[in-house]
């Protein structure tokens, strides 16, 4: 069986507590760079990530999660694997 995979990009925001403004009811939220993150999506494989692919043992894995699907005469599965991220100037997402 082939691996089928697709590549893309996440992107978050990173923000602190939304801070009230004094008097008039509204709120501002402080900003700080963005993240972005290279993703996998795993349409298909016979194979999970090993542990030596995570961060905390080497790798550049952040997570990874797999759902097995019921395929007759074999075990295969599909999920999505997150790299570690990239902290950019929130002006530089697309």
């Amino acid at each position: 069986m082939q691996e089928l995979i697709y590549s893309g990009k996440v992107y978050r925001l990173r923000a602190g507590t939304p801070m009230p403004v004094r008097g008039d009811g509204s709120f501002v939220l402080h900003t700080f760079m963005a993240e972005v993150s290279n993703i996998d999506i795993v349409a298909c494989t016979e194979s999970l990530p090993a542990s030596s692919e995570f961060r905390g043992q080497g790798g550049n894995l952040m997570s990874a999660s797999f759902t097995r699907l019921n395929v007759v005469g074999g075990t295969v599965f599909s999920g999505k694997k997150v790299y570690k991220p990239e902290y950019i100037d929130e002006d530089e997402i697309p």
